[in-house]
């Protein structure tokens, strides 16, 4: 029985884990909405959000945290799942086993390319590169690399009021 919200999502999420790391066959939608409200609550322990595309949207616009100090996507975390799933799961859950099962790499958030295989970060689009319009810097001097500007790639845009 959970005594409060944050013991109610940390028992979720504990039998989630337990689940994925146990040959799971899918990160199923139930599954991921338990790891979002872990992930929110991460984030945000005041969790004014109750997923994480909203936390997003709440940290980015009301405490004005960077794009890369706010949760994932929910198509980001889907894809973790899936790698975390797989490698905890399927490919360590069967390490003393002698033949063990698998499924191809690409069901569970890997991509192949050429020879090897590569991290499937996302199905969307980076955020850097859809809200680079959005980035500017109060620099007194050239941008450095603590400076927005520096880091996003772009040249320095100087100090811009935002309405």
């Amino acid at each position: 029985m959970c005594m409060g919200d944050m013991d109610c999502i940390c028992e979720d999420v504990t039998e989630t884990f337990k689940k994925l790391s146990n040959f799971p066959q899918e990160v199923s939608d139930d599954d991921l909405q338990k790891l979002e409200n872990f992930v929110v609550l991460m984030y945000d322990r005041y969790r004014a959000a109750s997923c994480v595309n909203e936390a997003r949207l709440d940290l980015f616009a009301r405490n004005q945290r960077t794009y890369d100090a706010i949760p994932p996507t929910r198509a980001a975390l889907r894809e973790h799942a899936k790698r975390a799933a797989y490698q905890g799961g399927i490919i360590w859950g069967q390490a003393t086993t002698s033949n063990p099962e698998t499924s191809t790499p690409a069901e569970w958030g890997w991509i192949q390319s050429e020879d090897a295989w590569k991290i499937n970060w996302t199905t969307l689009p980076s955020i850097a590169a859809c809200c680079q319009e959005l980035t500017n810097c109060c620099c007194k001097k050239d941008c450095l690399k603590r400076c927005k500007c520096f880091r996003a790639g772009l040249s320095c845009t100087g100090c811009v009021q935002l309405c």
